[in-house]
């Protein structure tokens, strides 16, 4: 195990080696301060000594010959100079003539003194290894008689100094640095020691988990306010603690909530569609083993969306729970009720013996949807369409079996609503071709597919008035497709937008055209959906798109369903207000045929109302539908706007919607849809009909 030194020792250990660093660094500095002051001091006087000597020797030097005797008596008294290593006489020719050899720094008799070159005879003093060479001149003037060189050895007197200051100064300083580490042991236990008990309590609080255990804060230190804070942080993690031990009892409440809510519906408490599907698997398994057959049955509701709308979703909301109640009374304990969204059921029928069970079933919960709904103080008849789709003895996986049943449910809505259909093959062909067309429509965008056909708008005064911009495919796999077909598929797939960009901007164009070849602006109408209402981008690309052409907005009309404005009434007041403050007009199409037409026409901003062709068609059956032709008519009147009606097939309609005061008449009775080029020759053939018309009884031809 390695060791580990506490956060105490460690501190310890770093102060007594700083002291000890900068008491040992402080020891080093005197030493060598003191060194040097010994050096000056020694240069000083070895210079002085040197100069006296020199002196002396001048009577000696001056004799010849050279009193060797006397000058080296008189070096003898550098004996009583402890330091003195070497002194030496040189007469003027740098010949060595006496000197004097101190042994006691010459230790070893092999090591013989120095001599000195004529080179070195330079007077002065020089530092060199521990010594100081002194060089003087033994006489005045340039030719001096010779060269006193004195050698002092200031090492060993430095080094005697030092070990004495060593042993004067070092039971001093160690003594001092016992001073200052006891001292420093004792700040640190001071100090530290607080923050050794709030290390203790972190780590006894770590391990126990007990957050109700105290900091004991004593002064108003930075480490007392520590403590202070960490009894706060102690509380508020107690007291989290136990609010999470609270809100661990609501979420695992909630969590039982999320758990019924990620498998059932809120509203119905039915299954969803995320539980249905898991069921249907265990079903279709179940039924594996007991080789029994299975039906799911898709049900709709029958103008869920009216009931929204008029009566407000909170009665919607009950009528589906009390559709769920209803279809439940009518089913076994062992068939599986599921609500798979919005007002869409689902019913798993197992362990049939054979088919007609589950056709019973329908039919007994079609009859019972014949009895009226008491939602609020409202009684409300909601019918129902039900497609039926069979397991087929497992030859079907979970996904066919859902959209067989979800296209049998189609076939019955279609039918007439209130009805249930079985699933046959020949709807899977009609579901090909529903994917066919969806496949086809980019390609038919890309490659200029799409043309306009133009059905002009006929004044019983003025001839043809305007056109109806009328959208047709002709398609390079199937030929001619049907607008009834092909529209709504491009609803449902998300192409509708990209079609109407197209219509706009390929009607704008041709409108240039053919207002040059008529010689006159015309009016032309152009369709738009609620998916294009609810295209925030539909207004600025119309924008851009007159800009582009240089059109006159007031010779364009766009023509909205009741049902496309309804769907989203804001939306749609929006739409429009940007359309009028364009300059275009509104014309509202298919007028009476919507449950609440009156209470929404005067929030509409339309200049034109356009009679539902299937009144025009019957109003010489009805007595009752060509009333309504005539309150349209007579509505439009007292409001201001323009009638327009349409699906005009005889001679005796077009009469009697003229004499009603009906402005604009469009259908077969002048003209089908037709091309750009065919447009000149049926407006031509159309304004000399209405000439013939008007004109006196005697100008008519025969």
């Amino acid at each position: 195990m390695a060791f580990k030194l506490s956060f105490n020792k460690k501190l310890l250990l770093l102060t007594s080696s700083i002291v000890v660093f900068c008491a040992l660094i402080l020891m080093g500095l005197t030493l060598k301060q003191y060194a040097k002051l010994y050096q000056d001091n020694a240069r000083s006087d070895l210079e002085a000594l040197s100069f006296n000597s020199a002196q002396e020797l001048v009577q000696h030097m001056a004799r010849l010959p050279v009193d060797d005797l006397g000058a080296t008596t008189l070096l003898l008294k550098f004996e009583r100079y402890k330091n003195i290593k070497l002194a030496q006489v040189y007469d003027n020719e740098h010949n060595l003539t006496s000197q004097y050899v101190n042994t006691e720094l010459f230790l070893s008799p092999e090591v013989q003194p120095k001599q000195y070159t004529k080179q070195e005879m330079i007077p002065g003093t020089t530092a060199t290894k521990g010594e100081l060479v002194s060089v003087t001149n033994i006489g005045e003037g340039v030719y001096p008689l010779g060269h006193l060189v004195l050698v002092l050895d200031y090492n060993s007197v430095i080094n005697a100094g030092v070990d004495a200051f060593l042993f004067e100064i070092l039971p001093w300083v160690i003594g001092l640095l016992l001073i200052l580490l006891w001292l420093t042991r004792w700040a640190q236990t001071a100090f530290i020691s607080p923050l050794l008990k709030l290390s203790t309590l972190v780590n006894t609080v770590s391990e126990t988990k007990d957050y109700n255990l105290r900091y004991q804060v004593k002064g108003d230190d930075e480490i007392a306010q520590l403590g202070y804070n960490l009894n706060n942080m102690l509380h508020t993690i107690n007291q989290q603690n136990i609010q999470r031990a609270q809100r661990d009892k609501v979420l695992k409440k909630q969590q039982q909530s999320l758990e019924f809510m990620a498998n059932y519906d809120g509203l119905t408490e039915l299954p969803n569609r995320k539980l249905f599907q898991e069921l249907l698997s265990q079903e279709l398994a179940h039924n594996v083993r007991n080789n029994t057959e299975l039906a799911v049955l898709f049900i709709d509701l029958d103008d869920f969306k009216t009931v929204n709308d008029s009566l407000g979703h909170p009665v919607g909301d009950l009528l589906l729970q009390q559709t769920a109640v209803r279809l439940r009374a009518q089913l076994r304990d062992i068939d599986i009720l599921a609500r798979f969204g919005g007002d869409e059921f689902v019913i798993v029928v197992s362990n049939l013996e054979q088919q007609i069970e589950a056709i019973v079933i329908a039919d007994r919960i079609l009859q019972s949807f014949k009895q009226s709904f008491k939602l609020q103080h409202w009684e409300f008849n909601s019918g129902l369409s039900i497609g039926i789709a069979f397991s087929d003895r497992n030859k079907v996986s979970i996904s066919e079996l859902l959209a067989n049943a979800d296209l049998a449910m189609y076939r019955a809505k279609n039918t007439g609503r209130g009805n249930y259909a079985v699933f046959e093959s020949s709807m899977q062909n009609n579901q090909h071709r529903r994917l066919i067309i969806v496949n086809q429509l980019s390609y038919a965008l890309a490659n200029d597919e799409f043309e306009l056909h133009y059905q002009p708008k006929v004044s019983p005064i003025h001839g043809v008035i305007g056109f109806e911009a009328l959208l047709r495919w002709r398609s390079s796999f199937e030929g001619m497709v049907s607008p009834a077909e092909f529209i709504p598929i491009a609803e449902h797939c998300g192409k509708i937008n990209d079609i109407t960009r197209w219509v706009i901007n390929q009607g704008f164009k041709e409108l240039n055209t053919i207002n040059k070849k008529l010689h006159k602006d015309m009016v032309t109408s152009f369709n738009v959906s609620a998916f294009d209402i609810s295209n925030k981008d539909c207004i600025q690309y119309i924008e851009e798109a007159l800009k582009q052409s240089k059109l006159d907005p007031s010779s364009i009309n766009f023509e909205v369903t009741e049902s496309a404005y309804i769907e989203n009434f804001d939306k749609a007041s929006t739409f429009f207000n940007k359309l009028i403050a364009l300059g275009c007009d509104i014309s509202l199409d298919d007028f009476g045929t919507g449950y609440s037409s009156l209470s929404y026409l005067t929030q509409v901003p339309a200049s034109t109302l356009k009679i539902d062709q299937q009144f025009i068609r019957n109003m010489f059956q009805s007595e009752q539908e060509r009333l309504i032709v005539d309150s349209i008519i007579s509505l439009a009147q007292n409001l201001g706007l323009q009638v327009c009606a349409e699906g005009v097939e005889t001679k005796e309609a077009f009469e009697y919607l003229a004499s009603k005061g009906c402005q604009q008449i469009q259908g077969y009775y002048f003209a089908k849809p037709v091309p750009l080029c065919e447009l000149p020759a049926i407006v031509n053939e159309i304004n000399t009909k209405i000439e013939q018309i008007n004109a006196p009884d005697a100008l008519k031809s025969p």
